[in-house]
């Protein structure tokens, strides 16, 4: 007869090698409170059932002699280190109305080696999984293990000090890492509760059991629920024009928004410098990279373009369980697995930036353009292109109406494009709206060919790259550099789900040589002209600026772009002892792009002084 659950989970530990492997797939309710170890694991969100599922299904399983209680699964995580899950609900006599709770998860012993990911992790990239604010309390187990001695029975803040005492008197592992000493991420978010140093054969996050490092652990927080999705599946900026100015070497230290992932992969494939730090605090983000890493590790060029050079592939599903699921955390498989349909057509349609490709989609077909737009993005020369565009194409897409109703307004610019009101308030200083939209796009349909060279302008009108059209990753031979000796070249790469901030804050004094950060700084309100009342703290971004000042090494760069010229915060700069210099302006009225994507009106590099 099978054991009761706990007995049953109990053996399965004893016996289990220090690496090896068992899954679980169950029914379960959730508590009422989500647990400690959930955040780390991901998906909060469907994981939680309402009162009345949590009662029914108890309720339903007891009519079969199931407890199917919370303890059953919180025992299980306690027990065990997670490495993958994934919650879902199981269609039962109607479908979508009548749905029973269950989860598949993966699970190794909580003995295995994680040097490897607390290296990567505390080292590298400065994250600790910290106890604070409600401790963790778990006894070393090989310790108690080799020992007759009594366990201590304290429950609380009394077992977190009595435990810390007793192991600073003991020999400790070699692979501990003391992380009552780790900086903090945040000064504001200091509480009085005790920290513990966690060796490594206990429980960490289910980042640290991963076969790559490349994500680095995050909670999963309900802040992280309001981004349902991601805002780029591609980058939008210009990696050439940035190659030419940041001149990345091998030894450097690269902090870049993660975006869609694409310039960092560009930075990797031609710089391979020795640390790419890519931030973005919408997780969603992190996932488009992520998964793009997985996929160049785990597959070959083939099934690479169908997914992201022709944003589509008919097994995306098998794939994602087969081949990808053991390179991606359990935060973005769980993401991927509910979404696999974005890669059934058009992937790049997805997203809050798909909103914009599908608007242009809609005004093009409506208006008999499309067949137009297509032979502009096939033109053999850059002439027959300017003929296309000027005759067919751009009386449509910068027509009055298009302007006025659609790019001039805010809620579109902002679910759309990804543009905030203080960006539109930056540019509006020195143009208007139709102005902007016809600098930034005239000179790429006069000047710039998008068949052989602009693969930006080929994604939006066509939704699909070209191998003739497209990012360096997305080459054959930019692919396989990255791919070559085991994926080498991605083990740079360190993701960070939270504000730049914090990030920079984690990574210490000194610890970058560039920081490349967009347009982030046109997000932030206008603190030059309405400074704050004397006395007061400094204003976010000026706080900012220091914590880049302090995380640069001396000649330290930041690259940023902008939509305005003559953007109010470089005088912050200034003011915070950066040399700002132009690289690029572009002109009001001109028809000479200053890079492919010409968007933005000006592109400039502070160095640490």
């Amino acid at each position: 007869m099978m054991p009761d659950h706990l007995t049953l989970l109990d053996r399965v530990e004893r016996f289990l090698h220090p690496s090896g492997l068992f899954s679980v797939c169950d029914f379960y309710v959730s508590a009422r409170e989500t647990t400690s170890i959930a955040g780390v694991i991901g998906d909060v969100t469907s994981r939680q059932c309402s009162w009345l599922t949590r009662w029914f299904w108890l309720h339903w399983f007891e009519l079969d002699h199931v407890d199917l209680h919370p303890s059953r699964r919180q025992y299980l995580e306690h027990r065990f280190a997670t490495i993958k899950s994934f919650n879902a609900r199981n269609g039962f006599v109607l479908p979508g109305l009548i749905r029973i709770p269950y989860y598949v998860s993966l699970h190794t012993s909580r003995r295995v080696d994680t040097s490897s990911a607390n290296q990567a992790y505390e080292i590298d990239a400065g994250n600790t999984i910290s106890a604070s604010p409600s401790p963790l309390l778990m006894p070393t187990l090989s310790r108690q293990a080799s020992t007759n001695e009594i366990p201590d029975l304290a429950l609380g803040v009394s077992a977190a000090l009595s435990r810390s005492r007793s192991r600073s008197s003991a020999s400790k592992p070699k692979q501990r890492i003391n992380r009552a000493n780790s900086r903090s991420s945040d000064d504001s978010n200091k509480s009085d509760s005790v920290r513990i140093d966690i060796a490594p054969d206990l429980q960490l996050s289910a980042f640290h059991y991963g076969y790559r490092h490349w994500r680095v652990p995050y909670v999963d927080d309900p802040v992280h629920h309001e981004f349902r999705t991601f805002t780029y599946a591609f980058a939008w900026e210009d990696p050439r024009v940035d190659m030419e100015h940041l001149k990345i070497n091998k030894d450097d230290s690269v902090l870049c928004i993660t975006s869609g992932g694409c310039n960092a992969l560009h930075y990797a494939i031609d710089a391979q410098p020795r640390r790419i730090h890519t931030v973005d605090f919408n997780p969603c983000q992190g996932h488009v990279l992520e998964l793009k890493l997985a996929c160049i590790y785990a597959l070959e060029y083939e099934d690479f373009w169908l997914l992201f050079g022709e944003g589509r592939h008919p097994n995306f599903r098998e794939l994602l369980d087969s081949k990808l699921s053991p390179f991606l955390t359990s935060h973005a498989y769980q993401y991927w697995r509910k979404n696999n349909h974005m890669f059934d057509s058009a992937f790049y349609m997805r997203g809050y930036s798909g909103h914009a490709l599908r608007l242009a989609y809609w005004a093009l077909r409506v208006t008999g353009m499309h067949g137009a737009v297509h032979k502009m993005c096939a033109a053999p020369t850059l002439e027959q292109q300017r003929k296309i565009w000027t005759s067919r194409i751009r009386p449509v897409l910068l027509s009055a109406f298009i302007r006025k109703v659609f790019l001039a307004n805010p809620i579109f610019q902002w679910n759309s494009l990804g543009v905030p009101i203080n960006q539109a308030r930056v540019f509006l200083k020195e143009t208007t709206t139709s102005q902007f939209a016809i600098d930034a796009l005239d000179p790429i349909g006069l000047n710039s060919h998008v068949a052989k060279d602009n693969y930006f302008y080929q994604l939006c009108l066509e939704a699909k790259y070209t191998k003739d059209s497209c990012p360096l990753y997305l080459t054959r031979e930019g692919f396989e550099k990255l791919k070559k000796d085991d994926g080498a070249a991605l083990d740079c790469f360190r993701l960070h789900t939270d504000s730049i901030m914090n990030v920079m804050n984690r990574l210490g004094k000194d610890s970058l040589t560039i920081a490349v950060i967009m347009d982030l700084q046109d997000w932030f309100p206008n603190s030059v002209d309405s400074p704050p009342a004397p006395g007061s703290k400094p204003c976010e971004l000026t706080q900012t600026i220091r914590t880049l000042r302090s995380a640069l090494k001396p000649n330290g760069r930041v690259f940023f772009r902008s939509a305005g010229q003559e953007p109010w915060y470089l005088e912050l700069y200034r003011r915070e002892g950066f040399k700002v210099e132009c690289i690029h302006k572009r002109p009001i009225g001109g028809k000479i792009p200053i890079d492919r994507v010409n968007m933005y009106a000006s592109f400039y590099c502070a160095t640490k002084k």
